[in-house]
């Protein structure tokens, strides 16, 4: 599947009796309309997963392509709680899950149902909160293991070929 590219998220939780907590995840999708409904895939045994279990609720950051460095620290295993989000700025959703600053946008969600599939958990979220901040550039992607971004896709959608060459050569 590393040949499919996704935009990158970190799955946050905010737990009502201990410290928030947060994974980078890439398998998270658009379900529903109306109703708004999200689905994020999540290892059976990561602690993440027993969060969501626990409290019911999760909010879902998307990176922007400035924010790999954000997307690495959420994919460690070695950090937990409170020294996970140390120095890095949050606010938090009216359901108490942690929204990381410079995301191109957040949904806070309410679990309506989990399907236990594998060695993964697909929660389906009720999307209770929006945040459109995609004002703050464009989104980060994975593909073939390495993070990427979709600006020079953009140009070229927007037919200016010589911008979309000029960015694939930026430093």
């Amino acid at each position: 599947m590393g040949m499919f590219a996704s935009g990158v998220t970190i799955v946050t939780v905010g737990p009502a009796d201990g410290d928030p907590h947060g994974m980078t995840a890439n398998a998270v999708m658009s379900v529903s309309l109306d109703p708004p409904l999200l689905a994020v895939a999540i290892d059976n045994r990561s602690y993440t997963n027993g969060l969501i279990r626990q409290e019911r609720h999760f909010a879902v950051n998307i990176l922007s392509d400035e924010q790999n460095e954000l997307a690495n620290r959420f994919a460690t295993r070695d950090i937990r709680g409170a020294a996970l989000f140390a120095e890095v700025a949050h606010a938090h959703s009216e359901l108490g899950d942690p929204l990381l600053d410079g995301c191109i946008g957040q949904v806070a969600c309410e679990v309506v149902s989990e399907h236990v599939e594998g060695d993964h958990t697909l929660w389906i979220g009720r999307a209770v909160a929006f945040n459109d901040s995609s004002a703050n550039g464009n989104p980060l992607v994975f593909h073939r293991g390495m993070f990427s971004s979709t600006s020079c896709h953009l140009c070229i959608v927007r037919h200016d070929p010589v911008a979309a060459f000029m960015s694939m050569h930026e430093s």
